[in-house]
C-alpha cells in the first residue's frame, strides 16, 4: 500500500475533518520533535568544526564552495553537516507553519 493509499484510508477512518486534523497534527508533532533533536546534533557537529579550524560555518560555507579551502575531507564533511542543517531547518519551518 502507498502513501496515498494509506491517506485515503486515514480519510474514510476518521471521517470527521477536526479528529482527522487532530491525528495529521499529533504525526507532525512529532517529527517536528524528531528533527529538532536531529537539528541539536548537527549544531553541536557545527560547533565542533568552528572551533577546531577557528571560524563561522556560514564563513567556512561560503569561502569553501568558493574554492578558497581546498578539498580536505574534514571540509566535505562540515560541508554536508552545513547544508543537512540549512534542508533541516527549512522542514522544520515547514512543520511549524502547519500547526
Amino acid at each position: 500500500m502507498d502513501t496515498a493509499d494509506k491517506l485515503e484510508v486515514l480519510r474514510e477512518t476518521f471521517s470527521d475533518k477536526i479528529e482527522l486534523e487532530g491525528i495529521l497534527g499529533k504525526l507532525l508533532e512529532t517529527a517536528l520533535s524528531r528533527n529538532r533533536l536531529r537539528l541539536q546534533r548537527y549544531e553541536q557537529d557545527l560547533r565542533g568544526y568552528e572551533k577546531r579550524f577557528g571560524m563561522d560555518s556560514e564563513s567556512f560555507y561560503r569561502r569553501f564552495e568558493s574554492g578558497e579551502l581546498g578539498d580536505a575531507m574534514d571540509f566535505f564533511e562540515w560541508s554536508g553537516v552545513y547544508e543537512m542543517r540549512k534542508d533541516l531547518l527549512q522542514k522544520i519551518r515547514r512543520i511549524e507553519a502547519t500547526l
